[in-house]
């Protein structure tokens, strides 16, 4: 267009291009809207923020964090190393002590695998539904979901089945049924964590970098427990190909 002759048009004209324009780019740019309690979203906000901020959690890809794992009826501690996938309900994972070596993997594309003291196995169709139905409800993917106002998300108030007091923010999936709770004190730090699976009693938060998470946790039976060691979050995506089991396991 040549700006002379537009520039000559009338100035409503004018005015109407430069509207338009404003509101396509608004349009745009306009963040997708978390569904449901507008208090319990509020609160959600608020959780992320004690966590080190909407802005950090946002541009997430993935999180690597490293775990001391106590178990009551074991004799050894094992190291956890996790790469989480936030983009997606993916997870690899090392675990190793003196007597007990294991390595797990669970994706969409791949399955869900592991190896055990060196020994294959392709992991239950079962395992596999658990992993994946659980997986959006990990707490770090949901810090990223509500930073990020995921219009895919739905939070409300509801109780944890089995834990008495105050309501926790529920998290509803497409099937419109609970499948993550997380429990606030006062000070809309995450106290308790819960999936349909597992219910975890957590520590107060601790930094690490940029990031502040339960240092440890336990079950609430608290027969497990686990203590963070370390924790780094990275705005880059994880390779696919880290889910993928070992090539000389393609036939088993």
């Amino acid at each position: 267009m040549n700006l002379f002759h537009f520039f000559r048009k009338p100035a409503s004209l004018v005015l109407v291009f430069v509207l338009t324009v404003v509101t396509q780019i608004a349009t745009a740019e306009e963040p997708s809207e978390i569904r449901g309690d507008p208090a319990a979203i509020a609160d959600a906000a608020a959780m992320v923020e004690k966590m080190g901020g909407a802005a950090i959690w946002r541009d997430l890809e993935q999180v690597h964090f490293v775990h001391e794992w106590d178990f009551v009826n074991r004799p050894d501690r094992y190291l956890e190393n996790e790469i989480l996938d936030l983009t997606g309900p993916r997870s690899y994972v090392t675990m190793d002590s003196e007597i007990y070596s294991r390595t797990r993997a669970y994706s969409p594309e791949h399955g869900r695998w592991s190896i055990l003291n060196g020994e294959f196995k392709k992991d239950t169709a079962e395992a596999l539904a658990n992993s994946l139905e659980r997986a959006p409800y990990s707490i770090y993917r949901l810090a990223r979901a509500i930073a990020r106002g995921d219009s895919e998300l739905e939070i409300r108030y509801g109780a944890i089945e089995g834990i008495p007091g105050p309501p926790a923010l529920e998290f509803i999936g497409a099937d419109g049924v609970a499948h993550g709770w997380i429990l606030l004190n006062t000070r809309k730090e995450p106290i308790i964590w819960a999936t349909t699976q597992y219910i975890y009693v957590l520590g107060p938060l601790k930094r690490f970098g940029n990031l502040l998470v339960p240092d440890w946790a336990t079950t609430s039976n608290g027969l497990v427990r686990y203590e963070m060691v370390s924790l780094t979050g990275s705005n880059k995506r994880p390779d696919l190909s880290l889910f993928a089991r070992p090539a000389n396991t393609e036939g088993n």
